[in-house]
């Protein structure tokens, strides 16, 4: 009779046994370790439910915290466009001040607002407290479309501030004087009395700048209605118009040169005080007098 290679069960062989007895041992140190584990997994379960109302009170701190950045984020966002201090502000500054004032009114109030000439007329830059309305709408325009302002910004400066200052605008020029005209530049303090014997070359008034100093800014847009004949045009059709750079460019290139040779006079002569009082405060090296 054959025998079964490993004995068969009559005849088992020592490995086996063997075998068996390790894999017993294994699955009791098995069972120990899920045991042990379940126990671990029991006491952190405890553990959380400990700490869950600190937690919440950690996620509340964080909240806050997050809120207390945004905040802080904001405000040095809105430090960003400061208002343009136009009493003090050095001659280096106020030229950037001009520049982003002539693309602001050029882009905006007659790109995207349809601004016309009988509300900004076109000599605006030669009267400095009209200048002063336009400057401060462009600040505040520029404030309230900050990503981090709140859309009431936009709301009140759309519905309020736009209409307020182009009212204070047409109080600062007189209307008597400063008009729309078709086909060129507006009329800037003429005496139209006198104008009207002498013609307006004659006249009193500012001359308009030559085309070499006529400022870079192109005519935005056509004009979103259709032109007429002029013999058709009514004679406020010039003030109907939209503001157009070519009309108002060379007046405000005018009142540009003039601003800027005044503060770099000013500031000269604040440089030269500057120096004298540091030359009086510095020590002497003379011996003092006995």
């Amino acid at each position: 009779m054959n025998t079964a290679p490993d004995g068969g069960p009559a005849n088992p062989r020592p490995g086996r046994d063997r075998q068996l007895v390790d894999v017993a041992a294994d699955l009791r140190r098995v069972r120990d370790d899920v045991n042990r584990l379940r126990t671990t997994v029991g006491d952190l379960a405890g553990t959380v439910a400990e700490f869950g109302p600190q937690l919440l009170d950690v996620q509340r701190d964080l909240n806050g915290l997050r809120g207390l950045v945004d905040e802080l984020a904001a405000a040095t966002q809105a430090t960003e466009n400061p208002p343009a201090d136009w009493f003090t502000m050095s001659a280096a500054d106020a030229e950037q001040a001009w520049v982003a004032l002539g693309d602001w009114v050029h882009g905006v109030l007659a790109g995207w607002y349809q601004i016309t000439r009988a509300q900004l007329p076109d000599c605006w830059a030669l009267h400095r407290p009209a200048f002063l309305q336009v400057a401060w709408l462009h600040t505040s325009h520029t404030q309230a479309y900050l990503p981090a302002s709140h859309p009431n910004q936009a709301a009140e400066w759309n519905t309020r501030w736009l209409d307020a200052a182009l009212e204070k605008v047409r109080r600062h020029i007189p209307e008597s004087r400063c008009r729309a005209v078709t086909g060129g530049p507006g009329e800037h303090l003429i005496d139209h009395l006198e104008t009207a014997q002498h013609g307006r070359d004659g006249g009193p008034g500012l001359p308009y700048p030559t085309a070499s100093e006529a400022s870079p800014y192109p005519n935005p847009y056509d004009q979103q209605y259709p032109t007429q004949p002029h013999q058709q045009r009514s004679p406020d059709w010039a003030e109907q118009e939209v503001i157009r750079a070519d009309y108002w460019g060379g007046y405000f290139t005018q009142a540009m040169q003039a601003d800027l040779a005044w503060r770099r006079g000013r500031d000269e002569q604040l440089a030269t005080q500057n120096t004298e009082t540091e030359t009086r405060q510095q020590p002497s090296d003379d011996p003092p007098p006995r």
